[in-house]
């Protein structure tokens, strides 16, 4: 079962594992596909993703929802990567592109690694629910916040976007499918039409997002939210009343 917010519930080692300890893995998971470059170390470090995605139990089609939603932005930079990365030993050119091996190289270089740390990314909110993350989050900034930094800031930015992306995704989805209801099928069309509607959908999911952020600060304020007060604080004068 998977809720709004990208969590499914399942019972696996991932699940019970603490928030904290999660991010730290998932910072040196995604520096470990940064630094792999050959096809041997990225061949391991996908090895070692999908051991983590049948330990999680989520499932297959949850784990790679994300990544799947990228596959037109991914194919665009295999594109650039293959045409511009460099002109040696060309396959095809065609004016100032030219088609390489290496820049095929690169380029699958490139999606693969962003693949991984996408599905490592999925895989994190799929494991936490969002008060374990914000809960998380505050915990490793904890010793920053000594120093001035505004922790509990970023702790609670952290567990806004988590609950705001799902949900934008969702509202961008439906405004979508309305717009093909009444344009009869955006995926008709030719390319420049298709631009230009989904450029036109920037302008509606935009006012979506601000009007779910300026409900969201008048609910804080209406509950009296206040970052620099302790969350376990009392108002004054109510432990009087219950002595």
């Amino acid at each position: 079962m998977r809720s709004p917010s990208g969590y499914v519930w399942a019972d696996s080692p991932l699940h019970r594992m603490g928030a904290a300890p999660k991010l730290v893995g998932l910072l040196a998971c995604a520096l470990l596909v940064v630094l792999a470059t050959t096809p041997l170390e990225l061949l391991a470090v996908s090895a070692g993703s999908c051991a983590l995605v049948a330990a999680s139990r989520v499932g297959w089609r949850a784990a790679g929802r994300a990544a799947w939603g990228l596959r037109w932005f991914l194919l665009m930079v295999l594109a650039m990567n293959a045409l511009f990365f460099s002109d040696a030993d060309p396959l095809i050119s065609l004016g100032p592109a030219h088609l390489t091996l290496a820049g095929l190289a690169q380029g699958a270089r490139v999606v693969v690694r962003t693949l991984l740390v996408v599905v490592l990314g999925t895989l994190l909110t799929a494991t936490t629910r969002p008060q374990e993350l914000v809960g998380g989050v505050r915990r490793l900034l904890r010793p920053l916040g000594r120093l001035g930094l505004p922790a509990e800031a970023a702790a609670l930015a952290v567990g806004v976007t988590v609950q705001f992306v799902p949900t934008l995704l969702r509202e961008s989805r439906q405004l979508m499918r309305a717009q093909e209801i009444r344009c009869g099928g955006v995926a008709s069309h030719g390319i420049v039409r298709r631009a230009v509607s989904y450029v036109r959908l920037l302008v509606p999911i935009f006012v979506s997002a601000m009007r779910r952020a300026d409900e969201l600060s008048c609910a804080m304020e209406a509950r009296g939210y206040r970052i620099d007060l302790p969350r376990a604080a009392a108002p004054a004068g109510e432990g009087k009343r219950h002595q």
